[in-house]
């Protein structure tokens, strides 16, 4: 053990002489060496940028959220049902208010005082109603002065004071004629040998079954005659037409001014048309 221990210390002594014995340092060298130790080394050159940039690369889009599905509304309370009101009575039909009769009292006497001309032609639009309406509104007079055919509403308004229409039988069957055929009635006036000293105007309507109404002054129902002619050959018989006297007819529409034996055109003069007989 001791001889170990001698070893050791014999070499632990070689030791420390070689440590000893080592050179002196250079200073400069060791000036040198700190300088290059402490100097910043040069900045090395960046490498180029390549000339098309790397792209980057896209970031992938986060998944999007779901959305959350919204609460299906529960269904409010069922209301309480309202109970049905009463159901109201049935009204009675309200009546049908009287409107008047524009043609009340057109046929009775004094209806031309209270009907103008325009008002009462409508409400004569039948032979009968017309018929009535003259018997209760007119009077025949004898017209001594000679012929005079006036239009009808001149007829009608004359001597409005007076309670009649008063003409002679010329003047009846002007009115009732225009009258008549105002209202779609083939009505016509028909002159009896009116040239003559002898003669008379009547009222003429052609029905529908052929037939020829006349009727008379102030609305008098004469008869019915199946021609011209034989409504001639009557009148004949009464005495009030020639025989061999002229047969005409004319419109009452046509009379439209006061024409006499004197005016122009006369009563011969105006549009008749004649028949034979």
């Amino acid at each position: 053990m001791r001889q170990v221990l001698l070893l050791l210390l014999i070499t632990l002594g070689l030791m420390l002489a070689a440590c000893n014995s080592a050179p002196a340092p250079d200073l400069a060298t060791e000036a040198t060496n700190a300088a290059t130790l402490t100097a910043r080394p040069a900045e090395m050159p960046m490498p180029p940028l390549a000339s098309t940039a790397t792209s980057m690369p896209t970031a992938t889009p986060a998944p999007a959220e779901t959305a959350t599905p919204t609460n299906t509304p529960q269904p409010t309370d069922t209301p309480t049902p309202v109970p049905p009101t009463d159901t109201p009575a049935p009204t009675r039909p309200s009546l049908p208010t009287n409107t008047p009769d524009p043609c009340y009292g057109a046929t009775s006497v004094g209806a031309r005082q209270r009907f103008t001309f325009d008002q009462i032609l409508p409400c004569l639009n039948t032979p009968a109603l017309l018929s009535e309406f003259m018997r209760n509104n007119s009077r025949y007079a004898f017209d001594a002065g000679g012929n005079e055919y006036v239009p009808a509403r001149v007829m009608y308004e004359r001597n409005p004071d007076q309670p009649w229409m008063v003409d002679d039988c010329d003047g009846h069957a002007i009115f009732q004629s225009y009258v008549l055929e105002a209202n779609g009635w083939d009505a016509y006036m028909i002159g009896l040998s009116v040239e003559g000293p002898i003669g008379h105007n009547t009222t003429g309507v052609n029905l529908s079954d052929g037939r020829i109404l006349v009727i008379d002054n102030a609305g008098h129902i004469e008869g019915y005659f199946d021609s011209l002619a034989s409504v001639a050959r009557h009148y004949i018989e009464k005495g009030c037409m020639m025989d061999g006297g002229t047969l005409r007819t004319i419109r009452g529409s046509q009379i439209t001014q006061v024409t006499t034996d004197y005016t122009s055109p006369t009563v011969l003069g105006l549009p008749w048309t004649s028949w034979e007989y």
